[in-house]
């Protein structure tokens, strides 16, 4: 059995970025069954539309060569947009509580074994309304940042990253998740900020791995509709767009559960360098020895 990470630690900037990745092999396999058994009828959903989205564009796009029926096109093209933000909206929200309830349920056993869809769903359903809620109202008040002044919307988007793991782990209220986010983040804005651009970057360019067979089908339709004898597209083009495009989406929305881990790792390093709770902990139980929380647990402790 494998070292279990320890989540309640102080943390350096390259330490937490090892953590998340070396936390993603330990537990890939029952992390990504619980992703896709939860969160995964929303991420095919979003696939789904995305991929009518692009198709949406790419007829756009024509229509407005051949000057004709681009208002029809144009309807089109804000359906399946308005679809795929609304639909990427809610995956994005169960991503994240998927992922925070695994780290969740990973820190709270003493010998981890294999954790269970149904372990994780049982927490994810206890608070997903209030991590709506909690994510509606930062993506609110980063607008309203923005509009002012930008400067203002990426300092708040930043603070207010920490929302989610204080409503998962410490089951905090949206006002209470609010104040607190401010209140640990004191000092630490800047590394909190790089440790998300650098891990966005990483899922980011991951991502466009997925998106190789959708710019093929792009390329190949675009170049057929600018040519001097454009024809009718061939079916297989239209389906291969919205394949591919499903293709991307979905593993780019499995990727972004890096820089949600590794915001998980933040939470605890400033938890832990303002509060002491993990050092607190070993102190009340030190001489005693952790009792296995199941058989399976037991017989991984050995």
């Amino acid at each position: 059995m494998e070292q279990k990470i320890e989540m309640r630690k102080m943390r350096d900037f390259s330490a937490k970025i090892n953590a998340t990745f070396e936390f993603l092999r330990q537990n890939f396999k029952p992390l990504a069954t619980a992703i896709a058994y939860i969160a995964g009828p929303a991420i095919l959903a979003q696939g789904v539309v995305y991929g009518y989205y692009n198709r949406s564009v790419i007829n756009l796009t024509s229509a407005g060569q051949q000057g004709n029926g681009i208002f029809s096109f144009l309807g089109e093209f804000s359906l399946w947009l308005g679809l795929t933000l609304l639909l990427g909206g809610i995956a994005y929200v169960i991503l994240v509580a998927v992922v925070g309830e695994y780290v969740r349920i990973y820190d709270s056993k003493p010998f981890p074994s294999t954790i269970e869809v149904t372990e994780v769903w049982d927490g994810v359903k206890g608070y997903l309304f209030s991590l709506t809620g909690a994510l509606i109202v930062s993506a609110i008040v980063i607008m309203v940042g923005i509009v002012l002044l930008i400067l203002p919307g990426v300092y708040v988007m930043i603070v207010l990253s920490l929302m989610a793991p204080i409503i998962i782990i410490e089951r905090k209220s949206l006002g209470e998740s609010f104040t607190r986010s401010f209140s640990l983040i004191t000092d630490k804005w800047w590394s909190t900020f790089g440790l998300l651009f650098v891990t966005g970057l990483i899922s980011g360019f991951m991502g466009y791995m997925f998106a190789i067979p959708q710019f093929i089908f792009t390329f190949l339709i675009t170049f057929n509709s600018v040519s001097e004898n454009p024809t009718v597209q061939p079916l297989w083009y239209e389906v291969g767009l919205i394949l591919s495009s499903m293709f991307y989406m979905i593993g780019a929305t499995f990727l972004r559960a890096i820089p949600i881990l590794a915001i998980m790792f933040q939470y605890f390093n400033l938890v832990e360098r303002k509060e002491a709770a993990g050092l607190m902990a070993k102190l009340d139980t030190f001489g005693q020895t952790p009792k296995p929380n199941s058989a399976a647990d037991a017989h991984e402790s050995y």
